[in-house]
């Protein structure tokens, strides 16, 4: 392992001098210790070693004997003899490296932030770490969310006075919201077996007030219409005792009180009643912020992705939040523009700002945000937007890949704009706004006096995009609900609810104009041929649009099928071509979305039993893929694809489009039947001046047919 403190340009240019050199990889560290050769200097030129330095660990592969032979380079040069005969180029290396060593524990205990979290316990007399921080060398308390402190408003809109009516849908597993809230009361449905309230001051309830208000509310400023089932509510956080924040009691393994909490909700405690069986959605806002993904699938993941199946259960997860924007590895005198500056540096410092966990299950939905809200105001004094366009990614966002290199997140939603200040002199750092006032999201907040049932606050995040996700798939239950009674609505109840839900609130998904701006900004030659892939780790499958999928159009018309499959089987569905397409030339697309839950094989590295995809049919309407990579769709339990073109093309009446979804084997034998949701959606440019909704409606049988063809 080659340690280096300086700029990366300076190291590769001396990787290149030394022959049998190659740079591969590169992985940023702070807190470097200064020494006698390394160290920081003060304007005036003082030697400053009291200032920790930043730098770059930078990977080299190659057999044993040369990496002894290197190490006896290093060796030689440290000790100030002359390097070997023809091997003098290898000072231009050694000279920009503070440290070569192997791999060893040190550099695995550092990536926990273990130390940290022990400075900070010692100094609030907390010196005993639970035996889960221990099992995985990670910090204690990990699950948690930040409070603000500001209150900026009182709500004073109207609301709507109609009860919610049937059973909850969806859950919300997060702090105890302040049912009391205007907002809240009589919309709740509080389950707290463990007795959370006792220890949450109402003053301090305010992660889970704010994503109460989000899931049934939206954002306030936008005034949407209120879900109209209740929001079942368990709570697995309580305000800290003396960080601020809201976190898992100490004491409580995680994965035991999520355990308990689902399982309550469909099997019930002992002799008592399932509590909320009607549930598809568990919305889960927050994350463990000392578990950054990094290949291997944390515990909490493992559950959710086994809870899933088992119960059939979609989590909504947020991919998690990163702090300042670090600006030393971009030069801004080259660039000067804040949005590129913010998108460059954010992509820079990719290994810092991993999926925390468990944003990486393969079975849930995973959400980052976009840089978008609802509100008008003006951003605090001395603030600004860095972001000029819309529809950009949140620079606060955690970013992908998943397991396998799947696709995470899954898909993007508002999640509020995130202000900056400039760097202060000698700065290299973005502060970011983490307070109240606008601009962000408009939701319910406990107030300033106990007695306050009316305040609001501005919240921003990856938190607030999963809860209007979570929101999105109530509104959607209750269109299948609608659905049940069109022809062929027998279908909807072959497929668990929470599969239809993932579909297609993922259906309306795209990258929009943020696609062509990543796409700007940072494609080279060096990215281009996995551009599409790489980009994924910022967009995922796109930002989502349920209005989309709500309602067709006379130019768009979009079709569900669903049935269950097992190993090694396929059905073929099939949409109905338009003959009013025939032979006109124009834009089209053609977006097709498969969803499934699969078992998992915890014996087996590849973790998902069921690998279901399909083909996107292309010619015969002459489309082709267009956004996420075509290999990495098919790495996880969402396959999304989009597919456009402007040529004629030529079918004979009465023609369908065939999909053909397939099942196989991804991690040792698959005995189960897996069930599978389908979304279709075909639509054409409103200059063609062609209306295909009724006629694909009159033809249209997107059910299973041919169920014995094999894969």
């Amino acid at each position: 392992m080659l340690e280096t403190v300086g700029a990366v340009d300076d190291f590769m240019r001396a990787v290149e001098r030394v022959p049998g050199m190659e740079w591969l990889a590169e992985v940023e560290v702070e807190g470097i210790p200064p020494d006698d050769d390394f160290f920081a200097t003060a304007d005036d030129g003082e030697t400053r070693l009291d200032k920790d330095l930043r730098g770059r660990v930078f990977l080299v592969f190659s057999d044993q004997d040369a990496l002894k032979y290197m190490m006896s380079l290093w060796k030689t040069w440290q000790s100030g003899d002359k390097l070997p005969y023809r091997l003098g180029k290898w000072k231009w290396l050694f000279r920009q490296v503070r440290e070569l060593r192997h791999w060893g524990i040190q550099d695995r205990l550092l990536e926990t932030g273990i130390f940290d979290d022990w400075r900070q316990r010692v100094k609030h007399g907390q010196e005993v770490v639970q035996c889960e921080a221990i099992q995985f060398f990670r910090a204690a308390g990990q699950m948690s969310v930040r409070l603000a402190d500001e209150f900026q408003d009182q709500d004073r809109e109207a609301m709507s006075e109609e009860p919610p009516a049937g059973s909850p849908v969806v859950a919300m597993f997060d702090g105890l919201p302040l049912q009391a809230h205007r907002r809240l009361q009589g919309r709740l449905v509080v389950d707290d077996p463990d007795g959370f309230e006792a220890d949450s001051p109402p003053l301090q309830r305010q992660h889970g007030t704010a994503m109460a208000s989000l899931i049934l509310h939206g954002d306030l400023a936008a005034s949407e219409v209120p879900l109209a089932r209740s929001l079942y509510v368990r709570p697995i956080l309580r305000p800290h005792d003396w960080a601020n924040a809201e976190t898992m009691p100490e004491g409580t393994l995680v994965v035991d009180l999520i355990h308990r909490a689902v399982r309550r909700l469909f099997e019930g405690d002992g002799n008592e009643a399932p509590v909320a069986p009607h549930v598809a959605i568990v919305n889960l806002s927050i994350g463990i912020r000392d578990r950054p993904f990094d290949l291997s699938l944390s515990p909490l993941t493992r559950l959710l992705d086994w809870l899933a199946w088992r119960y059939k259960v979609l989590f909504v997860v947020s991919a998690g939040n990163h702090g300042n924007i670090d600006l030393s590895a971009v030069d801004r005198q080259l660039f000067g523009d804040s949005q590129e500056d913010v998108i460059r540096s954010v992509s820079a410092d990719a290994r810092h700002r991993r999926l925390l966990s468990p944003a990486e299950a393969v079975n849930a939905l995973t959400v980052a945000s976009v840089h978008e809200d609802a509100s008008t105001e003006e951003p605090p004094p001395g603030w600004d937007d860095p972001f000029t366009a819309a529809g950009l990614p949140s620079p606060i966002n955690a970013q992908g890949m998943g397991h396998r290199r799947g696709i995470k997140p899954d898909v993007l939603a508002a999640g509020g704009r995130v202000v900056v200040q400039q760097p202060k002199r000698g700065g290299a750092a973005f502060e970011l706004y983490g307070g109240s006032l606008p601009p962000g999201q408009r939701v319910a907040s406990p107030g300033a006096n106990p007695g306050d049932r009316g305040a609001i606050k501005y919240s921003r995040g990856t938190s607030n995009a999963t809860a209007l996700v979570s929101r999105a798939c109530g509104l959607l239950y209750d269109v299948l609900d609608e659905l049940r009674a069109e022809p062929w609505g027998e279908t909807i109840d072959a497929v668990p609810r929470a599969i239809w839900l993932k579909a297609i609130v993922a259906h309306g998904a795209e990258w929009g104009r943020a696609g062509a701006i990543l796409t700007q900004v940072l494609k080279n030659k060096n990215n281009s041929r996995q551009f599409k892939e790489y980009v994924t780790r910022f967009l995922g499958y796109g930002v989502v649009n349920i209005d989309r999928v709500q309602e067709c159009t006379a130019q768009r018309v979009t079709a569900l099928g669903g049935g269950r499959l097992r190993q090694d089987q396929s059905h073929i569905l099939r949409f109905p071509l338009p003959p009013s397409l025939q032979g006109k030339r124009g834009h089209r697309r053609l977006t097709i979305t498969l969803a499934w839950l699969s078992p998992v094989n915890p014996r087996h590295q590849a973790w998902r039993r069921a690998a279901l995809s399909f083909d996107p049919p292309q010619d015969p309407i002459k489309v082709r893929r267009q956004q996420a990579d075509w290999r990495a769709v098919r790495r996880g339990t969402l396959q999304h694809e989009i597919l456009e073109g402007q040529r004629a093309a030529v079918f004979v009446e009465g023609a369908d489009l065939e999909i053909q979804v397939s099942c196989r084997a991804g991690a040792g034998s698959l005995e189960e039947e897996v069930p599978y949701a389908l979304a279709t959606t075909l639509e054409v440019a409103e200059e063609l001046g062609i209306d295909i909704y009724d006629e694909v409606r009159g033809a249209v049988h997107a059910v299973p047919v041919r169920p014995d063809v094999d894969a």
